[in-house]
This record gives structure tokens, sequence and C-alpha cells, in this order.
């Protein structure tokens, strides 16, 4: 299945795996995000559940040499404060939308990430980046603020800094020092690399994923106490579903799981 091309975003299975959906962002030249592709990837994983639901993880990229070079200046040289406010709501809508997605979001990173391009990749769960991948976070250099919160939760303060004050690009292996970047591949390497992890991760029930995830969410920024106790209730309540009880069972009997399929 296809998306709109004229939204600039590609969205099918995985010809090998029917449980992988592959997102392509696809804007030529640099794969810039306009207010309509930031509402399309909103709604896209938003709704990516009742959509797809044969989808167990998501390998989202770029077309071309950039992953997203970040917000559409043409839209920002032309912005108000009206404008301005809408993009906001929609950009918030659409970096929650990913963060919180019920399945599993792979970010393959083929070139650049800029700006909001780099919270784009920061909101999914895991990173692998190609060798000619580069982050930067130029809001300063044009005039505008935002993407220091979400690049937190990729680096350390310090590096939030030094990337939010000068504008500078960085290279996959910076960002893979401080375990932001999960795996750096060559070019052609990347996509099989992405797609071979999003195939491990969808062998695991559908619904232990979800509970995982939405329990790493809310426990992000919880101190550690309280945080475990989350995962407590959240153990108990995987307890009580059936693919909990058929991967214990699985596991004693030596053969592959068969998931309910429901999240």
């Amino acid at each position: 299945m296809t998306s709109n091309q004229d939204l600039g975003l590609r969205v099918q299975f995985h010809p090998d795996n029917p449980h992988v959906l592959v997102v392509t962002i696809d804007r030529p030249p640099v794969n810039a995000l306009s207010l309509d592709l930031l509402r399309r990837l909103r709604d896209l994983f938003g709704g990516l559940t009742e959509s797809y639901p044969k989808a167990h993880c998501v390998v989202l990229t770029g077309a071309g040499k950039a992953f997203s070079a970040g917000a559409d200046l043409k839209e920002l040289s032309e912005r108000s404060t009206e404008t301005q406010m809408a993009r906001s709501v929609v950009s918030r809508g659409c970096f929650d939308a990913i963060r919180r997605c019920t399945v599993p979001v792979i970010a393959a990173v083929n070139g650049s990430a800029v700006g909001a391009g780099l919270v784009v990749a920061s909101c999914c769960d895991i990173v692998i980046a190609s060798e000619s991948a580069s982050f930067s976070l130029p809001e300063v250099l044009v005039g505008v603020m935002g993407g220091t919160r979400h690049l937190a939760r990729l680096v350390p303060d310090k590096m939030v800094r030094y990337l939010a004050l000068t504008g500078r690009r960085v290279d996959a292996h910076t960002l893979a020092r401080f375990g932001a970047v999960h795996e750096i591949t060559t070019p052609e390497g990347l996509m099989p690399a992405a797609l071979a992890l999003a195939s491990d991760i969808a062998k695991n029930s559908p619904s232990t994923l979800a509970l995982m995830k939405d329990s790493i969410n809310l426990t992000e920024d919880m101190p550690v106490t309280e945080g475990y106790r989350v995962e407590q209730l959240f153990t108990t309540l995987a307890s009580s579903m059936p693919d909990s009880k058929e991967a214990a069972l699985a596991f004693l009997e030596k053969r592959k799981p068969v998931w309910s399929g429901s999240r």
C-alpha cells in the first residue's frame, strides 16, 4: 500500500516481511518538512495501528541524499504569529505521534538530519545511520528556536548546547559516542541493516511491544523508584494477556510462539 506521493510521503510494507512497514519522506530536493507533510506524518503515526494493523515495526527514512533538511524555509520566511502558532501545534503533534506510536519506530538516517529532521529522528525508538549521515540544529542561524528538548533525549546537556549555540553539523560517529546512534553502516548497507533489525523486533508480540514502549515513555522522566513501580504494574498487566502466556509456553516447548495479533 502506498500513500499519495504529492504529500511527500511513501508508505509500504517491506516485500519480504508483511509486518515491517517502511515510511519514506520523499519531498525533493531535501525532504523539507512543510506544514502539510508534518500533518501527514502526525496522522500516519497517530493512527498507524488502525490503518496498518499488521505492522509490528516501522522503518522511517528519507529518499535521496537527505533524511530531512528540517522545516521548509520558504514557509518559515513567510510566517506570522498566527501561522507560527498553527505550525507549532502541528509539529508538536507530529513529534509526539512518532514517539508515542504503539509500534516501535526505527530511524534509518541516510543523510542530513537538520533541525526538525533531527527532532523526528530523536522521537524514534532506535537510530541507525549511514556513514554519510550528519546531524545539526541550526535554528539559531535562521532566527528561530526549538529542538533542544528533544535532542536532550539523545545526547548530554553540553552537546545539546554545542549544537544549538553553534548550528554546526556533527557526524554519526559523534552521536554514537553518546549511544544516540545504535549502528553506523555504509550508505548501501543502511536499509538492509534497518530492515533486519525491524524484522527481529517484528517477531515479538505486538501487544507486548506496545506495552513495553508505553512503559518506557511513561517512565523516561520519572525517578527510579516511581518508574520501576510503574514497570511492575505494566508487568502485572502484561502477565494477564494471552500473548504473555503463549510466550512462556512456547519457550518451554521450544517452538515459535503464535501471537494473538491484537494490541
